[in-house]
């Protein structure tokens, strides 16, 4: 890891869908005036982008690209770019996110470093109306701007340093694809903290461009697949397990990157593994048990977690 002057740390994760992330990284140049400190991590593709990131880092418009061999999933690529740029700000961009506004991480950092008590800050609206009330001392919002409450934020994310040196990285627990940003937000919430996105239904900051390419059809099949294992296989037991105070709030990295000529391999933490390992054969077999439980249930009510948002 290295100290940047940059105030933000911004990782884009890349998989093949090479038209969505010319889009993203334009508009991301295009419509940001902050200082940032740009990384963006490719899986493996095998569309042409990884000659495309590197033709934009020859040419200084990417600070840092990392080319891994295979894919390791979104979680962990996302964790390597977290690791790699020391920063105030860390914020992780969706490579389907297309940048509409200059002002967009003005806001988020703003409204971040104005208000402690959160955690996940992005763009959206939930489908609830419940809204975020600014504390006293906190500047007014954009016009027109809106804090919405949410369980997660997903497509961009703003998390402040403090708030990672407290929970962690993303869990990668979920594989290729999985429930990392659901899993953070749970944390983050049973911790104390809200996760907020800015809504503006006149003049949003961000759209998405998912659709672009031929193979979208193909991918979003691959990520409902990829989702639906791991809600079943990990999701409803770390759940259990972080409400439960049966595992810590803190999650470190379960594959540790090594620097491999000029890329990284990565090697399981055998006592990630072995912790792991433990909890599962302790927890799943009473899973449903603990599920269906009063006490389980008690804990959803009191934390506000039956309210979805």
């Amino acid at each position: 890891m290295h100290l940047a002057a940059d105030i933000a740390n911004i990782t884009v994760a890349t998989y093949n869908r090479l038209d969505c992330t010319k889009v993203c990284l334009e508009s991301l140049r295009n419509h940001t005036r902050q200082h940032y400190s740009l990384t963006v991590v490719d899986n493996g593709s095998s569309d042409g982008t990884p000659a495309y990131l590197t033709a934009e880092h020859d040419a200084g418009r990417i600070e840092n690209i990392v080319l891994l061999e295979q894919n390791m999933g979104v979680a962990c690529a996302y964790n390597l770019g977290w690791s790699l740029v020391q920063a105030a700000y860390y914020l992780k961009v969706d490579n389907d996110v297309e940048f509409l506004r200059q002002d967009w991480l003005d806001v988020l950092i703003h409204r971040a470093a104005s208000e402690q008590a959160i955690a996940m800050l992005g763009f959206g609206c939930n489908n609830s109306g419940l809204t975020f009330t600014p504390s006293a001392s906190a500047a007014p919002a954009q016009e027109n701007d809106l804090l919405h409450y949410c369980g997660h934020v997903g497509g961009v994310c703003l998390i402040r340093s403090d708030v990672h040196e407290r929970l962690g990285y993303w869990n990668e627990d979920y594989g290729l694809y999985g429930e990392e940003d659901s899993d953070f937000g749970l944390r983050a919430r049973l911790a104390g903290y809200s996760n907020i996105m800015v809504c503006q239904r006149e003049r949003p900051y961000i759209r998405y461009v998912d659709t672009l390419g031929a193979d979208f059809d193909t991918y979003q099949s691959w990520k409902s697949e990829q989702r639906q294992r791991n809600v079943r296989a990990m999701f409803l037991l770390n759940d259990a397990l972080f409400k439960c105070g049966f595992r810590e709030l803190y999650v470190g990295r379960k594959y540790i990157p090594r620097v491999a000529g000029a890329g990284y391999s990565f090697t399981l933490d055998k006592e990630y593994v072995r912790s792991l390992a433990e909890l599962q054969h302790k927890y799943t077999p009473h899973l449903s048990t603990i599920l269906d439980s009063a006490e389980f249930k008690a804990i959803n009510e009191e934390l506000g977690f039956n309210f979805w948002y």
